[in-house]
């Protein structure tokens, strides 16, 4: 080869490599920040209700099954043969309101609980497991709103974490008692709701975090039937929902076996909730997570979503990165040749 037919070679070899090397070593760190954000339950939850977070005041969950927002995602499936059945074993029909049923179904729920471990998977082996003794609160919610359905009960699931809304926290239902037109907090997992000591009504879930707030009015604890309690000590109990109070949001759905219609969605739910709901999410078929905003939690609002932004840009800076490599491999390939012709 002459001298200048080599020069010619190695300069073009060059001029390619480098931007590919670039590129590669941009991918690797794109790659390394989502990692990141994926890495951990408390990471994955919090990246999930990044991307699905809205700002809300008292006044947005004020509505009632007669006007549901267009947002909200109201089942409308078909429910499986196990709950349709467990509704009639229950014989629900024969309560005498909705919140008597309502209580049925949670203490159907924690006469099996035992603590024995999260379940993650779909609503039909989650209620076979929970039965067995297993579940944390998220999988007796999740398998409650479908026995709601099933029965005629309209509900929805309030939830509230204690780390800048990533996954450690606790979730229960809220059940619209057509009787008293009001929403009724439900502790599914830990076996209570809350009433107003003067008049012993039961109250909602944010008539129960502003008594909390406010220590007013004075409340009651009350048992939502057999089964064990999740908190023995009400002391406990109290200082567990307070710790809470700045991180409550309400998901905006309640369609459980509307979101596991998808196979998709059921296999990744089994790897991890978290990852099912961001495949769900892509899907079009998870819903809006609503943030009740206060004073004291608006600067956790903002970096959560400033972290939906960020997890957004990377996913398109990722893409970019990868047409633009696959771009630069082809000319590579492309200039191998001219060079073995040169």
């Amino acid at each position: 080869m002459k001298r200048s037919e080599a020069v010619t070679s190695v300069c073009v070899g060059d001029v390619l490599n480098l931007p590919i090397g670039a590129n590669v070593v941009a991918i690797l760190a794109v790659s390394v920040w989502i990692g990141v954000q994926l890495c951990s339950p408390s990471r994955l939850f919090r990246l999930r209700n990044a991307l699905y977070a809205r700002r809300a005041t008292v006044a947005d969950f004020a509505w009632k099954p007669v006007n549901v927002p267009a947002e909200f995602r109201q089942e409308t499936g078909s429910a499986p043969a196990s709950f349709k059945g467990a509704a009639m074993r229950l014989k629900l029909t024969e309560c005498g309101s909705d919140w008597q049923r309502a209580l049925r179904i949670a203490e159907h729920l924690t006469m099996f609980a035992r603590d024995l471990g999260p379940i993650r998977s779909d609503l039909e082996t989650t209620y076979a497991r929970i039965q067995a003794g297993y579940g944390y609160c998220a999988d007796f919610v999740k398998v409650f709103l479908g026995l709601a359905y099933v029965s005629g009960i309209f509900a929805r699931q309030w939830s509230f974490s204690f780390n800048g809304f990533g996954g450690f926290g606790h979730t229960v239902v809220e059940v619209f008692d057509r009787d008293a037109d009001k929403w009724l907090f439900l502790d599914v997992y830990n076996n209570i709701h809350v009433c107003d000591v003067a008049t012993s009504a039961p109250m909602g879930a944010l008539e129960f975090r502003e008594a909390l707030l406010r220590a007013l009015p004075a409340i009651k604890i009350a048992r939502n039937g057999a089964g064990r309690l999740g908190y023995p000590i009400e002391d406990k109990l109290l200082a567990y929902f307070r710790r809470g109070l700045q991180e409550w949001h309400l998901v905006s759905g309640n369609a459980v076996f509307f979101y596991e219609a998808h196979p998709l969605v059921r296999w990744s739910s089994r790897i991890s909730g978290p990852v099912g709901q961001i495949v769900a999410g892509c899907l079009g078929k998870h819903p809006s997570i609503q943030v009740l905003a206060t004073p004291q939690n608006a600067a956790a609002i903002d970096a959560l979503i400033a972290l939906a932004q960020r997890f957004r840009i990377a996913i398109i800076v990722f893409m970019v990165l990868v047409v633009t490599l696959m771009g630069q491999v082809s000319a590579s390939g492309l200039a191998s040749l001219l060079r073995q012709a040169i």
